[in-house]
C-alpha cells in the first residue's frame, strides 16, 4: 500500500484551505523536495492529523480518538539531517515534482541550513571545475551521481560521492581535500555501478574521520554514510520522550530493526536489558561500535538476523518489543510470527503509516491498541511518523 493514500487524504483535509500568495524557497513549487510551502505551518498540522484520523476509521478506540495528538515540529524548516542532491547535466539538485528524470538546479535549499547547503553547491562547482563529468540519469551514463550531505544537530558534516566507476581518482582526492577545508568531518567516496537509482554504494575510500557523531538524548552514536538514521533527530527525540512510560521497567526491551543502536541504548537505562536486532552487516558492526562508546556492552546483547527468525524462539510475556521497520511495514510474515509468539506490549514505530494500518489489521485480533500519536518529522511533505501501542489480547 503506498504512502499517496495518505497524501490523497492530506490534499482532502487542505481542499478548502487558503494558499499562501508567496513562500520561502524560490524553486518552489517546481522542486519536488517540497509539498505544501503554500500552506502555513499549523493548517499543515492539522491536515496531517485529519488524515491519520481519516485512515484509522473504526479501528481506533473512541476514547484514544478523542485525545488523539500529531506533534508539530519545533521548526518546519532546516530540520532535515541528511540531503541527497542529484548531480546531473550541470545540475545540482533535486528532481522536478512529477518528472522522476528531470531535476531542478538549485540555487538555494531550506530542508538543511542554508550556509550547508551552500558548500554542498560549492564542492559540487568545484568538481566540475576539475573536470570531473556528472552524470545522466534518463541515459544512466556519466560519473559523480549523487552529492549526499548528512550532519549532526551540532553542525558537524559527512559528505558522499556516489559515482557510477571508478575513475578521476586523484580529482575526487583534491575535491575532498577542498571539502575539509571548508569544514566537512568525513568525505566518502562510493561506487554505485547498476542502474539502479540509489544514492549509497559500495565504499572506495574516505578522507578525514570514518564516521559522524550524531546526538540523541544524553548518548553519542556514530553514522556512516550508508547506514540508516533518523532524518529528524529532534523530532526522534520527542517520539523517544513519548515512548518511555512504555517500556520503563520492563525486564527486556527488545529492540528489532535496531540499525546502528538508537533506540536500545537511549532507552536502555529504563529497563533491565536489551536485545538489539539487525540485518545490515555493515549497522551491525557500527552498533557494536555505539553500546562499546556508550559504554553498555554488559547491556545489550546484539543480533544479527532477520527478524521473522528471531520471533521463532519462545515467547517471554514480559518483554516489550520496540519495532521500528521500513517503509513496506511488517509485512503478512513478521505478523503472524508475532501473533504467535509476541510479547504482551509492543510499541510500533512507523514512518509509514499506510502500510502500519495493514500491520495493525493482522494483529488486530491479538492485540488491541492502548496508545497512538503522530509526529510531525517531515513538515513541507506529505509524509509523517506514528508510534501505536499494542497490548495482546487474553481471552
Amino acid at each position: 500500500m503506498s504512502s499517496k493514500r495518505f497524501q490523497k487524504l492530506t490534499l482532502a483535509a487542505l481542499k478548502s484551505t487558503e494558499r499562501l500568495p508567496a513562500w520561502r524557497c524560490p524553486h518552489f513549487p517546481e522542486c519536488g523536495g517540497c509539498a505544501l510551502q503554500d500552506v502555513t505551518y499549523p493548517e499543515q498540522v492539522a491536515a496531517k492529523r485529519q488524515a491519520l484520523l481519516a485512515m484509522w476509521d473504526e479501528r481506533m478506540p473512541q476514547e484514544i480518538r478523542s485525545d488523539y495528538q500529531l506533534q508539530a515540529a519545533d521548526d518546519p524548516f532546516e530540520y532535515r539531517l541528511r540531503m541527497d542532491y542529484v548531480c546531473s547535466d550541470d545540475r545540482f539538485g533535486l528532481r522536478m515534482r512529477k518528472r522522476f528524470f528531470a531535476i531542478v538546479d538549485l540555487q538555494e535549499c531550506h530542508l538543511i541550513p542554508p550556509p550547508l547547503f551552500e558548500q554542498a553547491h560549492a564542492i559540487y562547482t568545484y568538481a566540475r571545475g576539475l573536470g570531473i563529468p556528472d552524470y545522466n540519469v534518463y541515459h544512466n551514463t556519466g560519473f559523480l551521481r549523487y552529492l549526499v550531505v548528512r550532519r549532526n544537530i551540532r553542525d558537524g558534516w559527512l559528505l558522499s560521492f556516489v559515482t557510477s566507476e571508478r575513475a578521476y581518482e586523484s580529482e575526487l582526492a583534491q575535491t575532498a581535500q577542498f571539502a575539509l577545508e571548508r569544514g566537512a568531518t568525513s568525505v566518502w567516496w562510493l561506487h554505485n555501478p547498476r542502474q539502479a537509482d540509489l544514492s549509497t554504494g559500495a565504499p572506495l575510500g574516505h578522507w578525514g574521520a570514518e564516521h559522524l557523531p550524531q546526538y540523541v538524548l544524553d548518548k553519542t552514536l556514530l553514522m556512516g554514510p550508508n547506514t540508516f538514521f533518523q532524518n529528524n533527530v529532534r523530532g526522534f527525540e520527542d517520539i523517544l520522550r513519548y515512548v518511555t512510560p512504555f517500556i520503563s521497567g520492563a525486564p527486556r526491551l527488545l529492540d528489532y530493526y535496531a540499525g546502528v543502536g538508537t533506540i536500545g541504548i537511549t532507552l536502555g537505562s529504563h529497563v533491565g536489558r536489551v536485545v538489539a536486532a539487525e540485518l545490515v552487516e555493515e549497522s551491525v558492526a557500527l552498533m557494536r561500535t555505539n553500546v562499546a562508546l556508550n559504554g553498555m556492552a554488559d547491556k545489550i546483547e546484539i543480533l544479527g538476523g532477520d527478524v521473522a527468525d528471531l520471533l521463532e524462539g519462545p515467547r517471554q510475556p514480559d518483554d516489550v518489543l520496540v519495532i521500528d521497520p521500513p517503509r513496506a511495514g511488517l509485512g503478512p510474515d513478521v505478523c503472524k510470527r508475532l501473533a504467535r509468539g509476541g510479547p504482551d506490549r509492543i510499541v510500533y514505530i512507523s514512518c509509514n503509516p499506510v502500510t502500519q494500518m495493514s500491520d495493525l489489521d493482522l494483529l488486530g485480533s491479538t492485540y488491541r491498541v492502548v496508545a497512538a500519536r503522530g509526529f510531525d518529522l517531515f513538515p513541507q511533505t506529505y509524509h509523517v511518523e506514528q508510534v501505536v501501542v499494542l497490548e495482546r489480547v487474553f481471552d
